[in-house]
């Protein structure tokens, strides 16, 4: 990983809105977080649920850490908004900005242990709808950049604007729990790929709606898991499988379970580019979509599977134990 291309407190871009203000983006700084808490002071009980989980309200230290998450190698930029006057241009030093500046959003992603980046965007409400996909292509770049090659994030089901902004870019779920959804998305390819950093056996799960039954024994059981919702879910960037392409979550799986439409042309297309790609690999399916053979993998057959849940989980473990001969 290389070290980050903007210092702190750069402008990373300023222009002006149809009403004349000016918009600028630059990264954040300790200065910045007395700002940043009256941002969240201004925002109501619902919008703090949705952000934190809880009815936390940020207090200054809990600013001051954030701000300075560039300084751990993450990243973190303030969108202002200033008054279009010569004399209220907006300074680049870390420790000034104008008096009169309004923050009407933040955003901002931390190093995770695994090698990922956690991702978190905040917007003023009179300012939502398209600042907030705007600055989340700031981090995907940035993040690219500097070699983080997903952006995690951990989002509740009832937060449908933060779920529909990364869904534009076709997140992965790696897991539920509780009302929320842990999605990543990739900053460098079509799909994101496996942590760098994750050392536990991989099963890619394709189905619809991004949901396993077999989410929670899989767990329990030591392995990791990626649910991507197939060709007919990936509606804005495709599905490289099929494209023509690479799909590192599928290029780097221990097993995939493809549970998809056993009717769709393009699931029986799945089925075959992954018995192909990565021979003996564990590949299973529904019976119906399975092609015709023996129940039991061949060397380039396909697994019917046994269940959506803790009866595949016991399935998957024995086909990854024999693979990798344990």
């Amino acid at each position: 990983m290389t070290s980050p291309t903007s210092e702190p407190g750069r402008l990373v871009d300023s222009f002006e809105l149809a009403d004349g203000r000016r918009m600028s983006i630059r990264t954040t700084v300790a200065a910045d977080a007395e700002r940043i808490c009256e941002l969240y002071g201004a925002m109501g009980p619902g919008d703090r649920h949705r952000r934190f989980f809880s009815a936390f309200r940020p207090h200054l230290e809990w600013c001051r850490d954030w701000v300075t998450v560039g300084e751990r190698g993450g990243f973190g930029v303030i969108a202002t908004v200033t008054p279009e006057r010569d004399d209220l241009s907006v300074s680049t030093d870390p420790e000034v900005g104008p008096s009169d500046e309004v923050v009407v959003a933040e955003a901002g992603y931390a190093l995770r242990s695994d090698g990922d980046g956690d991702l978190a965007i905040t917007v003023a409400t009179g300012w939502r709808g398209w600042l907030g996909p705007y600055l989340l292509d700031v981090l995907v770049r940035h993040a690219a950049e500097v070699g983080v090659a997903n952006l995690q994030a951990d989002v509740l089901l009832e937060n449908g604007p933060m779920l529909s902004l990364l869904r534009r870019r076709d997140p992965v779920a790696l897991g539920h729990d509780d009302g929320m959804v842990h999605l990543s998305v990739g900053t460098g390819a079509a799909t994101p790929s496996w942590p760098p950093d994750e050392d536990r056996p991989r099963v890619l799960i394709e189905v619809a709606g991004r949901r396993w039954a077999g989410e929670r024994a899989a767990e329990a059981a030591g392995l990791a898991t990626a649910m991507c919702s197939g060709p007919a879910g990936r509606r804005y960037q495709g599905c490289p499988v099929l494209d023509g392409g690479r799909c590192p979550l599928a290029d780097d799986a221990d097993a995939i379970i493809v549970l998809l439409d056993p009717h769709d042309d393009r699931t029986t297309a799945l089925l075959d580019a992954h018995r192909r790609a990565v021979p003996g690999r564990p590949v299973l399916a529904r019976r119906s979509s399975a092609p015709d053979g023996p129940r039991e993998q061949g060397a380039h057959g396909c697994t019917e599977v046994a269940g959506d849940g803790a009866s595949a989980v016991s399935q998957l473990l024995a086909l990854i134990g024999r693979r990798q001969g344990a």
